[in-house]
């Protein structure tokens, strides 16, 4: 799973912004205090790379005692933090940056997953509001133009899992979560996912068992080699109910209702069609 550094200009670095008075003055630095800065930055960088989560997170903290209010150290110490497990200084610095740059909507994303990981739901859920608040807005093209967001980074019956989850529910496999289940090089093995297809939709309304504006849900689980459905829902499952399914599924208490397997082909037909789990893998 790759570190996405923001990796700002020194410039950047040390904006300070400030939203309590017009009248208050960001503060300057001297050039000494920008160089040790600057220098700081590049070490934690390349700690982080090297996913050194913790030495780095030392440096970020180092360069924060010079600069505090710079947006790229806090974004990347509050990545150190994270990938060190230290959800609560995690959230500190990227409460912090939320505060200096309301329209960072990847940093919301970040607090998004840090109260799951804390278990304070109740503001997880309140994040995630004001996020698709800000996506309605069209304040943000890039955030307007997402599909997708990371909603959670953290384990689920002992796996490393990376959850997204759609914003709308848009073509003819439509999905609203992809659980992907990482290796321990931290890519992806399998696919778990909750979404409303147009085929099942059609059916069941010819069938007389929906109405227009209603969609069915089934959970799929998409492995090497086959596939397999773990429920139809009527009313779409919550994000908390469809995760302990997911639980379920990888401790093995929750059982497919129905399955199939990938019949191998040779080498030219792979080529000309790739399984469908393939378009859905997080770059």
């Amino acid at each position: 799973m790759k570190i996405l550094l923001k990796l700002y200009p020194i410039l950047l670095i040390i904006a300070a912004l400030f939203s309590v008075s017009e009248a208050q003055t960001p503060k300057t630095y001297t050039a000494d205090e920008i160089s040790r800065a600057e220098k700081l930055f590049a070490e934690a960088n390349d700690l982080q790379e090297q996913e050194k989560h913790s030495e780095a997170l030392a440096k970020y903290k180092e360069a924060l005692d010079i600069i505090p209010d710079s947006i790229g150290l806090l974004y990347n110490g509050g990545l150190a933090a994270f990938m060190s497990e230290d959800y609560e200084q995690a959230l500190a610095m990227w409460k912090k940056v939320k505060l200096l740059d309301e329209e960072d909507w990847q940093v919301r994303a970040k607090l998004i997953q840090t109260y799951q990981n804390l278990g304070r739901i109740s503001e997880r859920d309140v994040e995630r509001k004001e996020l698709f608040e800000l996506r309605r807005s069209g304040k943000i093209k890039e955030l307007s133009d997402a599909e997708f967001y990371v909603r959670e980074q953290s384990e689920i019956a002992g796996r490393r899992i990376m959850v997204f989850e759609h914003f709308e529910l848009k073509g003819e496999r439509a999905l609203r979560y992809a659980f992907y289940i990482l290796d321990q090089d931290g890519k992806p093995e399998f696919r778990i996912s909750l979404g409303s297809y147009e085929t099942t939709n059609r059916i069941w309304r010819e069938m007389g068992k929906r109405k227009p504006d209603e969609r069915l849900f089934h959970l799929d689980g998409y492995f090497n080699g086959g596939h397999a459905t773990y429920g139809m829902f009527e009313k779409e499952p919550t994000y908390d109910e469809t995760r302990e399914m997911v639980r379920g599924i990888l401790e093995k208490e929750k059982k497919p209702i129905s399955s199939s397997t990938i019949v191998s082909r040779p080498a030219k037909d792979q080529e000309k069609q790739k399984p469908e789990q393939e378009n859905d893998k997080p770059e």
